[in-house]
């Protein structure tokens, strides 16, 4: 078989990448073989789901995934770590690593329970938290409007507090306020969290977050609650996506999540600051956070089948061998798919910085401090970071799909699975577009901070060498490394600086900031943002690759490689907003080219072992093209010939429209 004989020689490298790889994910309490151990007894557990679940229906589907979720949930709570996020055995055996990231159970655990975590009073945790662990509260995370979504404060839902029954009234007075789209709402869950316009005594207190039973015991809505599923999307169908209408719903006083907002029984409201409203969206931000991350699974998934595919797919003979040519060897394949290994180990490392950040501010949440400053930075790098790796999602999905042929448009190539699922993300939990511009925002700040002599601090503290870094050149630096960590920089600052000068003419002539940011600069700001979330993602990888403790002297010069394949790629593909930077000569692009090449062909040697590196089972993958016996022509044909439609020699409209049609004409 071709990986075989590929793999030979390899098994070293492999061992130590699985080690690396592992290690990233918060896992090096475990040996490779407690982890294989671990995700063995998981696939016998029913977790991993298998090819004939392509030919799934809907409803089918849903139920198929629910049963495979909760088989997932009592095998972590049979392994005691249910309430261990942090644990390893449960880090392996995340709900994406079995193709279970757009369950309902999913959410109800990190958006739901979390919600509470974060937002609940020591007594409400106390009380909801063991709830939430057996399942006998299981609830969804109620934000988004029919009207409104990334514009969390013109929410219409309202919660007004009774002060003779001591009671909120929830209530949807439009139908623009009906809440729509919420993971798990449609079906599975029986409580929500409720983002509402909080009314006390006729007087507004902005929005905050209930806790609210929306099913009875016997799974039935409550009176004054209209719910549903949403119906068929372009991905995660097998999320009961939902509905929700509110009718002078009546929930109890002790329902407002009151680890920073209070309502007395007489009414009287009280907030531990003005911005306290703000520390509520630590949740949005850790969901983002799980989208960066999580996009690592999902391009190495990608890597993984498109690479293995490409190694036993033949075409063309080779002139002077005169046999067929494996695709990987073109190119073609290898400029589209090897970037995905680059960006894949690229989010790994950069994650090991920003959930520094985002540990350290929920450490002093718990310890009730007031991390404003902290928050502000995680927001501003979650709000470019996620859009950056949706939208590359989109386009390499599209890439690997291609680099497979007409096989890679197949279910059941496994290609198709993640496109879908990664169409969502574009908009889940804070559509890119909208989102993006608080990047923009905040750069802005800081753009006007210098221009008033102010010294800026962490994660733009480079720009305070920007009048320097603008004169820098590729021939400046001597390293590979570092040319392309300084000519992202550069890109930055340069842009940084039209954006900002930009907006500061059309303000002095006069136009109020509203115009200018919606109608001068939007978009100046939101290419601005991209560009500095691939600086800043690209800047800690490479940091990283010599402070990071798995890295060893067999991974480094690899995960290298790896990175370097991934920038360049991304200057090549974005090359005239590099130049007008004016950091590359035309022979320094030359040169650049040349070791790009060069870097590709050392990548292709060891493309197989990187890939099986990632340590992904054949049900994980849940792809015919990406097996690890590399068998995939037996496979596949064996896969379709289990499609329902094959029971029957034809379909029922042969009979009742094909033969009256011949006697016709």
């Amino acid at each position: 078989m071709e990986l075989t004989k590929e793999r030979e020689g390899k098994h070293g490298l492999v061992k130590d990448l699985k080690r690396l790889w592992n290690d990233l994910l918060g896992c090096e309490s475990l040996t490779l073989e407690e982890i294989d151990k671990v995700k063995s007894e998981a696939a016998r557990a029913g977790v991993y789901p298998n090819l004939e679940s392509y030919y799934l229906n809907r409803e089918e589907m849903m139920n198929y995934d629910l049963k495979r979720a909760c088989n997932l949930v009592e095998f972590w709570h049979n392994k005691g770590v249910l309430d261990s996020r942090e644990n390893p055995i449960r880090k392996v055996t995340e709900f994406i690593y079995g193709c279970l990231d757009t369950n309902g159970l999913f959410l109800h655990f990190e958006a739901f329970m979390r919600t509470i975590e974060l937002l609940g009073s020591a007594d409400q945790r106390a009380k909801w938290i063991p709830k939430c662990l057996t399942l006998e509260a299981i609830g969804c995370y109620c934000q988004t409007e029919l009207g409104h979504g990334s514009d969390v404060m013109s929410l219409e839902t309202t919660a007004t507090y009774d002060v003779t029954t001591r009671e909120f009234i929830i209530h949807s007075p439009t139908v623009s306020s009906i809440k729509f789209w919420p993971g798990g709402l449609g079906k599975l869950s029986n409580h929500a969290v409720v983002q509402a316009q909080l009314y006390v005594n006729g007087k507004h207190h902005g929005v905050q977050t209930f806790i609210v039973k929306i099913r009875d015991e016997e799974h039935i809505p409550c009176e004054g609650i209209h719910v549903g599923d949403i119906g068929s999307k372009f991905g995660f169908n097998s999320e009961d996506n939902g509905f929700i209408k509110f009718t002078n719903y009546r929930i109890p006083r002790d329902n407002l999540l009151s680890r920073y907002v209070q309502v007395a029984e007489d009414g009287t409201f009280t907030s531990a600051s003005s911005d306290a409203i703000k520390l509520g969206y630590g949740n949005m931000l850790y969901l983002r956070l799980m989208i960066f991350f999580g996009r690592s699974v999902q391009f190495s998934r990608l890597a993984t089948i498109g690479i293995r595919y490409s190694i036993v797919r033949r075409q063309f003979k080779d002139s002077e061998t005169g046999e067929e040519r494996q695709i990987l060897d073109y190119q073609t394949q290898q400029y589209r798919l090897f970037p995905l290994l680059g960006i894949s180990y690229a989010i790994r490392l950069a994650y090991i910085e920003i959930n520094k950040k985002y540990k350290s501010y929920e450490q002093q949440l718990f310890e009730d401090k007031r991390p404003f400053g902290l928050l502000k930075e995680i927001h501003t790098l979650c709000s470019c970071l996620k859009p950056l790796v949706t939208w590359r999602m989109r386009k390499f999905g599209e890439y690997v799909k291609q680099c497979c042929g007409g096989h890679g448009f197949l279910n059941v190539s496994g290609i198709h699975r993640i496109i879908k699922s990664e169409e969502g993300l574009v908009t889940a939990e804070g559509t890119n577009l909208v989102i993006i511009q608080q990047t923009g925002k905040y750069l802005l700040e800081e753009a006007q901070k210098l221009e008033r002599g102010e010294k800026l601090s962490g994660i733009t503290e480079f720009l305070n060498s920007s009048s320097v870094l603008l004169t820098k050149k590729a021939s400046s630096f001597s390293s590979i490394n570092e040319i392309l960590v300084n000519a992202f920089e550069k890109r930055v600052a340069f842009y940084l600086e039209y954006a900002a000068g930009k907006f500061k003419r059309f303000v002095e002539k006069g136009l109020d900031v509203q115009t200018v940011w919606n109608e001068k600069t939007q978009q100046d700001f939101i290419d601005l943002s991209m560009y500095f979330a691939d600086a800043y993602m690209l800047k800690s990888a490479f940091k990283q690759l010599y402070e990071c403790e798995f890295l060893n002297d067999t991974t480094r010069p690899v995960v290298e490689k790896m990175l370097q394949v991934y920038a360049i790629y991304c200057i090549m593909e974005e090359m005239p907003t590099f130049l007008v930077i004016d950091f590359f000569s035309s022979s320094d692009m030359d040169s650049l080219r040349e070791v790009f090449r060069e870097a590709l062909l050392a990548l292709r040697k060891d493309a197989l072992a990187i890939v099986d590196g990632f340590g992904y089972r054949d049900d994980e993958l849940c792809s015919v093209l990406g097996s690890y016996d590399g068998d995939v022509y037996n496979k596949l044909i064996a896969i379709v010939r289990k499609n329902p439609l094959n029971k029957s020699n034809t379909l029922p409209g042969y009979f009742e429209y094909i033969k009256p049609l011949r006697a016709k004409i």
